[in-house]
């Protein structure tokens, strides 16, 4: 067995920051019992995270710790178990792992990486310097200045947020006067201090970005030893705006042919960023001329069901290389040992349920039954109230499904699987006058 630090390969140790999210998280931690990984969380206050064995140990900050706070918890909770490293599955938590991670030790971290990647107008910056496709766009930093760029360059422009995730707050803008109604939301979110995106206000905090109306993909792969790793490209549901729901994640990809060449576009960005050990994700899509360009990409793993999709259709196992290149085992041996990505073996698809209203029920019903059911997550409690499509961005929950696959199947026939199967679980949503609301 391996060596790491003077220590036995099977005697992983890890520090996790995770201060939300642990609803769909539960492949990812299960893959890290599986490895024996001695895993200390540290997270926000809970009245019950403290109960879960997953984790050996939890330290518990306040809601409003900073940065800096959490920084300095993971460090130091690595130094007193003598963790290998720091290390998150949450996008708002990347620049908080890999700056802890730089603070112990750890050659392979990269805070600058993390800092170019949870800033979309950075992101920006650095596609264009290192010459990787990319559109348009514009920073803005007031919000009259940016409706006179917006009609100088010309209307429909997609409006986002710098620092949020799951496209929330992004929208396919029309005019001036819908532009104003947007900004002055995504300048409210801030205010509100929402989803841990923003800690204080940056002089850049939303883009202007020139809209591609083709296919949106996800790509999802993993750097070992500073080389990249496909592990799938999604299909999403094709949407042109306004809003731009996560939905209908599906696998296989309906264009094998051109995994090469976005997996280039994905390794040549980890070259750029100066990465040797990380997960990643990228966001594409084609503009009218068919050839993609990047519209995100971040040092983390896909949200919600990608990774367990992945395994399942092509047997790679992203995170676990990851993990084990995070312990310091040889880069030789994770190769070696892990399964190489297969031909596909199924095919898989993640339905996003949204509602407004006040969630009653909300669980996985009949739906079980089905030989297709794969995953529920009920992400919405009951009591809670969700907000989607023009009324906001929540999601009450997210079924994953399964079937066979024939080479060349369009992905509407898994896609109605997952519609009919999302018809079969158990929620109840009201709205204020007390009545069912609709599931989308």
């Amino acid at each position: 067995m391996p060596m790491i630090n003077g220590t036995d390969a099977a005697d992983r140790c890890l520090v996790l920051v995770l201060r939300k999210g642990f609803t769909s998280l539960g492949d990812h931690l299960q893959t890290l019992l599986d490895l024996a990984v001695r895993v200390h969380l540290v997270t926000v206050e809970s009245p019950t995270i403290a109960d879960d064995p997953r984790f050996t140990s939890v330290v518990q900050l306040p809601e409003s710790a900073s940065h800096r706070e959490f920084v300095d918890a993971a460090v130091g909770r690595a130094r007193e178990t003598g963790a290998a490293a720091v290390f998150t599955l949450l996008e708002t938590d990347i620049e908080i792992a890999e700056t802890a991670n730089a603070e112990f030790g750890n050659g392979w971290a990269t805070p600058e990486a993390a800092f170019v990647c949870r800033d979309k107008f950075r992101q920006r910056e650095f596609l264009r310097q290192h010459g990787i496709p990319s559109v348009w766009y514009h920073p803005v930093t007031d919000i009259d200045k940016a409706v006179e760029v917006a009609a100088e360059r010309g209307f429909p422009l997609i409006l986002k947020p710098t620092r949020a995730a799951a496209s929330e707050f992004v929208e396919l803008v029309q005019d001036a006067d819908r532009l104003r109604v947007a900004l002055d939301r995504i300048k409210a979110m801030i205010d509100d201090n929402y989803g841990f995106y923003y800690e204080g206000e940056p002089t850049e905090w939303a883009l202007l970005e020139e809209y591609l109306p083709g296919q949106e993909v996800t790509l999802d792969g993993v750097v070992v030893g500073g080389r990249f790793i496909l592990g799938g490209v999604h299909n999403k549901l094709e949407s042109s705006g306004p809003y731009f729901l996560e939905d209908l994640y599906t696998l296989p990809y309906t264009n094998p042919e051109r995994e090469d060449e976005l997996a280039d576009i994905a390794a040549r960005i980890n070259t750029g960023l100066g990465t040797t050990t990380c997960m990643f994700n990228a966001e594409l899509r084609q503009g009218a001329d068919g050839a993609f360009r990047v519209v995100e990409f971040s040092i983390r793993v896909s949200g919600g069901h990608p990774y367990r999709h992945i395994k399942d259709v092509y047997s790679i196992d992203l995170l676990r290389m990851f993990v084990r290149a995070a312990c310091g085992e040889p880069v030789d041996d994770i190769l070696a040992q892990e399964n190489r990505r297969s031909e596909p073996r199924m095919t898989v698809c993640a339905k996003v349920v949204y509602s407004n209203g006040t969630v009653v029920r909300n669980s996985v019903g009949e739906a079980i039954h089905s030989p297709h059911f794969r995953v529920y997550f009920a992400t919405a409690k009951p009591g809670r109230v969700v907000a989607a499509g023009t009324q906001g961005f929540d999601a009450t929950g997210l079924l994953s499904v399964w079937m066979p696959w024939q080479p060349g199947q369009d992905p509407s026939v898994v896609h109605n699987v997952a519609k009919e199967l999302a018809q079969q679980l158990d929620i109840d949503v009201r709205d204020e006058a007390g009545q069912k609301s609709a599931l989308a």
